[in-house]
C-alpha cells in the first residue's frame, strides 16, 4: 500500500441532539479500495457525506492530498476579486447610464457617477463576503471544488440527465470546456470544435470500457438501474479523478451487471485509481476491498483486511445487535 491520500481525523457531526459521527479516524491509501461498512445507524453515510464535502464537520478534519477539505472549498482570492470587479462594473455602468440619461449630466459628472457606482458595487460585494464568512454556521461546502481537484463521488440514487443520450451525459461531465464560454463559442469556433471532438473520443472510449457503448445513443432515462450505475461511473471517469467515492454502487443492480461493475472497479484500481465504497452487500465489499473500516454508533469499530473483518467478534456482535 502507498501513502494515505485521504486522512480522516477525529471527525464529528451532530444533528440537533443526535451524534451521527463521534471521533472517527482512518486513512484511505492511494491506489487502494477501501470499504466503509456498518449496521444501520452506524454513521457511515454521514461520514461519507463529510468525506465528500457535502456536510461540514462540527469537529475534526478531513484532508485530501494533504489539504483540509474546507480550505479547498473556500472561495479563492481570485474568485473574490472577479466577482467584486463584476459587481463594481455592473453598478458603475448603471451609474454612467443614469448620469448621461434622465439626469442630463455632462460627461464629467457622469464619469464620477460611474466611478462612485463601481466602488460602491465592489465594496458592497466584498463587505458581504466578509460578513458572510464570519457569521456563525457559515459553510464553505462547495463539493464541485473537490471534483476539480480529483475527489469525486457517485450517489446511491443515480443523477443522470434523462433526456440526454448516454454519450451526451459523458460529454457534459468535463469541467471548464471552451464551448461553455460565449466569447469562445463565437470567436474561437475552431478551438471549441477541436476540444469537443477530443471529449467525444474520450466519451466513446469510456462507454466501451464500461461495455455500454451499444447504448451510446439511448436516452439515459431509458437505461436500467445497473446501466445507470455504469453511466454514473463513466461520468466520474470523464473528470479524470484520483479518488472515487462510491455510494452503494451495486444497490438494485442485477447479478450480471454487478459482476461487470465489480470487474470495472478492480480494473480501474489496477490503473491507479483510489476507491472508497459504502455498500451493504457484504459479499461484494469482501471481494473488492483491500481494507475494510467498520463503523458502529458513529465511531470506527475496527479496521482490517476482509478475512480478519469477516471473523471479528466485535463486528459480528455489532451486526447482530448484541455485546
Amino acid at each position: 500500500m502507498s501513502d494515505a491520500i485521504v486522512e480522516v481525523e477525529d471527525l464529528r457531526k451532530t444533528f440537533g441532539g443526535i451524534v451521527a459521527v463521534d471521533g472517527a479516524t482512518f486513512d484511505i491509501a492511494e491506489g487502494s479500495i477501501t470499504g466503509l461498512i456498518g449496521p444501520n445507524g452506524a454513521g457511515k453515510t454521514t461520514t461519507f457525506n463529510l468525506v465528500s464535502g457535502f456536510y461540514e464537520p462540527d469537529g475534526g478534519t478531513v484532508r485530501y492530498d494533504g489539504r483540509d477539505l474546507q480550505t479547498i472549498m473556500r472561495p479563492h482570492r481570485d474568485e473574490t476579486v472577479i466577482w467584486g470587479g463584476a459587481s463594481g462594473l455592473t453598478i458603475g455602468a448603471l451609474g454612467g447610464v443614469v448620469g448621461l440619461g434622465p439626469l442630463g449630466l455632462s460627461a464629467v459628472p457622469a464619469a464620477g457617477a460611474t466611478v462612485a457606482g463601481a466602488a460602491l458595487g465592489a465594496g458592497g460585494y466584498l463587505a458581504k463576503q466578509r460578513v458572510t464568512q464570519r457569521r456563525p454556521g457559515h459553510t464553505n461546502s462547495r463539493p464541485y471544488m473537490l471534483a476539480r481537484e480529483g475527489l469525486v463521488r457517485t450517489f446511491q440514487l443515480t443523477r443522470e440527465l434523462g433526456e440526454m443520450t448516454a454519450l451526451e451525459n459523458l460529454m457534459l461531465a468535463p469541467q471548464g470546456q471552451a464551448g461553455e464560454n460565449l466569447a469562445n463559442a463565437w470567436f474561437r469556433r475552431g478551438a471549441v470544435a477541436e476540444e469537443e471532438a477530443a471529449v467525444r473520443e474520450r466519451a466513446e472510449e469510456t462507454l466501451e470500457l464500461l461495455e455500454i457503448d451499444h447504448l451510446r445513443d439511448e436516452p439515459a432515462g431509458n437505461l436500467s438501474g445497473g446501466q445507470r450505475k455504469l453511466l454514473e461511473l463513466g461520468r466520474v471517469l470523464m473528470l479524470e479523478p484520483r479518488v472515487i467515492l462510491l455510494d452503494e454502487p451495486v444497490a438494485g443492480v442485477n447479478p450480471a451487471l454487478t459482476e461487470k461493475l465489480m470487474a470495472r472497479i478492480e480494473s480501474l484500481r489496477e490503473d491507479g485509481y483510489t476507491f472508497c465504497i459504502v455498500e451493504h452487500d457484504m459479499e461484494v465489499i469482501m471481494e473488492l476491498s483491500d481494507t475494510i473500516i467498520v463503523m458502529n454508533e458513529g465511531k470506527k469499530l475496527v479496521e482490517g483486511e476482509p478475512e480478519a473483518i469477516r471473523n471479528d467478534e466485535a463486528v459480528i456482535d455489532a451486526y447482530l445487535g448484541v455485546g
